[in-house]
């Protein structure tokens, strides 16, 4: 029983960088990393703003939601998209209207 719970520890403490290089998105998905100074975790207003992006991709029509996700010191969502340059644009303007001053990136496989 320990072990596994000290598996879940190792696991829910890998750093976003090593999320990153296990490719857990596929070529027709977008990954939206939302990052602020420090390595605390996301308050509930941050969490809101996430969750507010991420619905409007979904209504604009960007993408369709996979997930959305959060650590210390980052925010994400993952979506599916059909073309990602347009989707990216998208993305770009929602953020700056929803959030500006917001620190993203948008990552591609």
């Amino acid at each position: 029983m320990i072990v596994v719970l000290i598996g879940f520890a190792v696991i829910g403490c890998t750093s976003d960088e090593d999320r990153q290089r296990t490719g857990r998105f596929d070529s027709g998905q977008l990954r939206i990393v939302m990052r602020w100074a420090g390595d605390d975790f996301a308050a509930q207003q941050d969490l809101a703003i996430r969750d507010q992006i991420a619905q409007h991709l979904v209504d604009s029509g960007a993408g369709k939601l996979v997930r959305t996700g959060t650590g210390m010191g980052w925010m994400d969502i993952l979506i599916e998209v059909q073309n990602k340059e347009r989707a990216s644009q998208a993305i770009v303007a929602i953020v700056n209207r929803i959030a500006p001053g917001f620190q993203l990136t948008i990552e591609a496989p």
